[in-house]
């Protein structure tokens, strides 16, 4: 049994070895995604804050001066006061100083580094094959982690013998790493793979939790305006949904030519789980509010995948939480290649008395 759990250990590495590599580096730079993409672009990302903020309207036309008139897709008003303010167009995302008018900089579409990471975490920046190939390396590491455990049990060594170029040293240091970060491993690849198989888990969850959750509709007909109608700006539609939840951050506001209506999104920042989970569909001509989501009404099953996103990305507890899914997620290559050297240099030197 004991050869048999080690050859499916082994066979692991050297199938997936390569695919778990690359969601442990991916997901180290996607623990400080929002961090690294200012710091790689800081004269985009911070201003000054001082003086008042100027109206969506106001941002806009010193956006459409600037890219001559291109139509606007959404506003992402700035969610802390030293953040820029961007407005997304066809072309790209520009981001905009709130205080002053000043446009900072476009970032045109394409792919970017952290777009490439987050890509290649996700579906192996591919289609729906890398996608199955990526979550079934989740499953993967979790075989992994269970057959590691399995065949250090009987010796529970947690100590590094010898120099670095020995073979006990490697099979040592192995084994360390591995059952001092067993748990946040675990935690890791277990919520990875709910999120690969989400489409699999939110229906079986949803069966389990009852009543039936109630879905709100968010497919509008597109509204015709009645003759001499004038629509409403994109400040008027936020100010409607601010009076329903007034305590609220408005980050993302959708125009009415990309939807049919005004889609205001906000964000609760004392809700840590679902706290971006709040969607209002405003009437771009009467101002009714024709539909609305909010993260407090969201459906049990519903609030337990959004519990299980944050624990993978590390948002959970914060700042302290993404350094453990940083360092959890730095940790898998070195397991990875470790094992793989241990398995290289056996194959070239044959064991001499040295267990596994």
């Amino acid at each position: 049994m004991r050869r048999l759990i080690l050859n499916i250990h082994l066979f692991i590495a050297l199938i997936a070895g390569a695919f778990i590599v690359l969601l442990g580096a991916t997901g180290g730079v996607l623990a400080f995604e929002p961090e690294l993409d200012r710091l790689r672009h800081p004269h985009l990302s911070y201003v000054a804050p001082g003086g008042k903020v100027l109206s969506l309207r106001e941002i806009g036309d010193a956006v459409s001066r600037k890219s001559g008139g291109e139509p606007i897709v959404a506003y992402m008003p700035a969610v802390s006061p030293e953040l820029s303010s961007q407005v997304v167009l066809p072309s790209g995302i520009v981001c905009v100083n709130q205080y002053t008018g000043e446009v900072l900089g476009a970032r045109t579409r394409g792919q970017t580094f952290l777009g490439l990471a987050r890509a290649l975490h996700v579906r192996l920046a591919g289609g729906s094959a890398g996608r199955e190939i990526m979550k079934w390396s989740g499953v993967a590491i979790l075989f992994s982690l269970a057959s590691g455990l399995y065949l250090w049990w009987p010796g529970k060594r947690v100590r590094i013998r010898g120099c670095w170029r020995s073979r006990g040293f490697w099979f040592d240091l192995h084994n360390a790493i591995g059952i001092l970060s067993f748990l946040p491993l675990v935690v890791l690849a277990l919520t990875a793979t709910v999120i690969g198989f989400e489409d699999q888990a939110k229906p079986l969850l949803e069966k389990l939790t009852s009543p039936a959750p109630v879905r709100t509709s968010q497919t509008v007909t597109k509204r015709e305006p009645s003759t001499g109608a004038t629509p409403i700006t994109p400040d008027e539609a936020v100010a409607i949904v601010r009076t329903q939840m007034p305590d609220l951050i408005p980050y993302r506001v959708q125009m009415p030519r990309y939807g049919g209506v005004y889609r205001v999104s906000l964000l609760n920042p004392h809700d840590k789980i679902a706290g971006g989970h709040n969607l209002f569909g405003v009437d771009p001509y009467s101002g009714n509010v024709l539909f609305s989501i909010r993260s407090s009404d969201l459906p049990f099953a519903e609030k337990i995948l959004a519990v299980n996103q944050i624990i993978h990305t590390g948002d959970i507890l914060g700042l302290p939480s993404r350094i453990i899914v940083w360092l959890t997620s730095v940790i898998l290559p070195v397991q990875v290649l470790s094992g793989l050297l241990m398995w290289w240099r056996r194959r070239r030197v044959p064991a001499s008395g040295t267990s596994t």
